[in-house]
């Protein structure tokens, strides 16, 4: 009965030495992959704090937008205006209607 309970011993160690190694190369290939895991989320940090400084070196321009957009709607306004004076004048000049008014005015307004 020692011969048996010898080898189940030795069979019981060598189960338990596998299954230690086995848990060895687990915790290795876990902590290689915690590492570049952890690599991968501080590369991430970086360049989210890149992205960071360059909205914040932006965002000055960025509250400018509504200004612009503002003016760039003044100076339709007024090519519009514009628009519609010289057309006005250039089709008052051919019906006649204004071509007495712009003589007299070209003529340093003599009556």
């Amino acid at each position: 009965m020692t011969t048996v309970t010898e080898s189940d011993i030795q069979e019981l160690k060598t189960l338990i030495q596998s299954q230690t190694e086995q848990l060895n190369t687990i915790q290795q290939i876990q902590n290689e992959q915690f590492h570049t895991i952890h690599k991968e989320i501080t590369d991430l940090k970086l360049s989210n704090a890149k992205i960071e400084g360059i909205l914040q070196s932006q965002q000055p321009f960025m509250q400018k937008m509504p200004d612009l957009a503002e003016k760039i709607g003044e100076l339709k306004n007024w090519k519009q205006i514009g628009l519609i004076f010289v057309t006005a004048v250039i089709s008052s000049i051919f019906s006649g209607t204004m071509g007495g008014v712009i003589g007299w005015l070209l003529r340093s307004a003599k009556p």
